[in-house]
């Protein structure tokens, strides 16, 4: 969305304070350990646009608190696979001799929107080492959501996903729908109880 729409479609801009409120409001808590799907267009005009919403983020699950966001990379794929947008047949010798290698420091988000983008640069963060489907995290539990994601394991029992069911995680969606959310399927049988926060919009 534009951002001059988003402007006209916004009452008043979102800042951290307000954000913060708005979190606590839906259940946010210290000490939480929290995967976020987000579209900063969908929230409305945001003073601090991306930085603004880690920001409150991290404010709300204060020291103790994990923040983890996806930072999937699809172009590190096959092309042949690829629908969106498609590339001519020509062009696949190319791409699978020329595609730099995915390194998480360097490699960006795609499709991830600006909130994820920025979380995968943030400072301190760690990003599991997985060519397409990779996480990103922030606070005490970072490391261990993100150390040992294996690679034909995108969403399974030696990744990310797992490791958020294992510390009792939750997931926040903003703005976006479960559409968006990581093709979340409890890895463990009693894992649907956990809470699953309210959209902000």
């Amino acid at each position: 969305m534009a951002e001059a729409r988003v402007v006209a479609a916004s009452p008043r801009p979102l800042t951290v304070a307000r954000l913060l409120e708005e979190f606590g409001r839906i259940g946010l808590r210290e000490g939480q350990t929290v995967l976020v799907h987000g579209s900063l267009s969908s929230l409305g005009w945001v003073a601090g646009g991306p930085v603004a919403v880690i920001e409150a983020l991290l404010a709300a699950l204060g020291p103790t608190g994990t923040l983890v966001m996806p930072s999937h990379s699809a172009e590190n794929t096959e092309p042949s696979t690829w629908g969106n947008p498609a590339v001519p047949e020509v062009w696949w010798p190319i791409i699978r001799s020329e595609m730099p290698p995915f390194e998480p420091a360097k490699t960006p988000t795609r499709g991830m929107g600006r909130i994820a983008e920025a979380f995968r640069t943030w400072p301190g963060s760690v990003r599991s080492n997985h060519p397409t489907t990779s996480f990103t995290a922030l606070g005490p539990h970072a490391r261990a959501i993100t150390e040992d994601h294996a690679l034909e394991e995108a969403f399974g029992e030696r990744s990310p996903l797992a490791r958020l069911y294992d510390l009792d995680g939750y997931v926040l969606l903003l703005g976006v729908g479960h559409d968006s959310n990581s093709r979340c399927v409890p890895p463990h049988p009693h894992a649907s109880h956990r809470l699953l926060l309210d959209s902000l919009a």
